[in-house]
């Protein structure tokens, strides 16, 4: 099975929006909501479509919390028979939910069949690149168009910072999106939706960083298992895109750098829209976009390990927390990245940080 990454565009098709009774609970947290309303009116950087975005992203959190009232109250009127023995059903399949790995969760939320990017999809396949467009305005997807994604994105960031958000991470900036230039999300063909430019980008820029306070992190494999498991076959899609855009990374600590509980492999989830970032290997296509320091770069991320390794500066230094530009990117460009940097068939990172399945070529 073609092991799931955070960073990949989905065609969303299935557009259920029941909550799960854990999202429901999530409501009463009226420091939560505040707190997610200041973040994006306090964020937006005054462009136009960075508003559009800061805006839809409010609109999709208001949407989310008053659908997650109005459904939870709606469950188990019909019939209290029919309530006990799904109610049952649930309770026989819980008990094996802490042994799943990311491909069992990935059948049990059937979500082969619920992402679109997965239609027709062929593991030795090379996805044809797409024709260049004409406008950003050709490629710009309008926030109706959006509202689904943003709305799965919200019930996610609720329910972490509910259930999950307990560490705090020294030196950490405040953001309400890891991206550090100005980006929308566009029609990218095959592929299904995409991270565009939406101005020039010159090379060695500093893309995305998810040193913010806008990304999540799992240290644990089973509280990873049990936030997937009870997302709830109700909202299968937001498990999906969950797993799919959820990544894991080695974190290497720096030299003289002080412990921070990312050091090792981390499961990492940006709330925002940098899920959508697509993968440059699937139409033999160039990445332009790539973790790590660039050579000669005199960014802050040091190219020395705790080992006290010094890595050539002719190449690039180790993947930690920031993304940059490999060439120059022009308006309008999709941003690219190789998703074999995270992943690959034997899910090595998943198994190593507990929740892959071994695969036996």
């Amino acid at each position: 099975m073609k092991q799931p990454s955070c960073l990949l565009s989905q065609g969303l098709t299935s557009h259920n929006h029941n909550p799960v009774s854990t999202m429901t609970r999530a409501l009463h947290s009226r420091h939560g909501r505040l707190t997610f309303i200041w973040t994006f009116l306090a964020a937006s950087s005054g462009s136009p479509r960075s508003i559009s975005l800061d805006v839809l992203r409010i609109t999709a959190a208001s949407f989310a919390l008053s659908s997650f009232a109005s459904h939870a109250q709606e469950s188990c009127h019909a019939s209290d028979d029919t309530c006990s023995q799904s109610q049952h059903e649930e309770h026989e399949e819980a008990a094996h939910w802490h042994n799943y790995s990311i491909d069992d969760l990935f059948n049990h939320f059937s979500c082969h069949s619920i992402l679109s990017s997965y239609a027709n999809d062929d593991d030795d396949e090379i996805r044809p690149p797409r024709p260049a467009p004409r406008s950003i305005d050709e490629l710009a997807l309008k926030p109706h168009e959006l509202a689904e994604t943003m709305r799965m994105i919200e019930q996610m960031r609720i329910k972490y910072q509910r259930e999950i958000n307990t560490v705090f991470i020294p030196n950490q900036q405040h953001a309400t999106s890891v991206f550090r230039v100005p980006v929308f999300v566009g029609d990218a063909g095959r592929k299904g939706r995409g991270i565009f430019a939406s101005e020039f980008i010159s090379k060695g820029s500093l893309v995305l960083s998810i040193d913010v306070d806008n990304v999540g992190i799992f240290k644990d494999p089973m509280e990873w298992r049990r936030y997937t498991y009870t997302l709830g076959k109700n909202d299968a899609e937001t498990a999906c895109n969950f797993m799919e855009w959820c990544w894991v990374q080695h974190v290497p600590k720096q030299q003289g750098e002080q412990d921070d509980i990312r050091h090792g492999w981390t499961v990492f989830i940006a709330f925002d829209e940098s899920g959508l970032v697509n993968n440059a290997e699937w139409g033999a296509e160039e990445e332009n976009i790539r973790c790590g320091t660039p050579p000669h770069s005199t960014a802050d991320e040091s190219t020395y390990t705790s080992e006290g390794d010094d890595f050539d500066k002719e190449r690039w230094g180790p993947c930690r927390y920031h993304y940059y530009a490999t060439k120059d990117i022009s308006a309008g460009e999709e941003l690219l990245i190789k998703y074999s940097e995270f992943e690959d068939k034997s899910q090595v990172g998943w198994v190593e940080f507990g929740v892959g399945a071994i695969v036996v070529e």
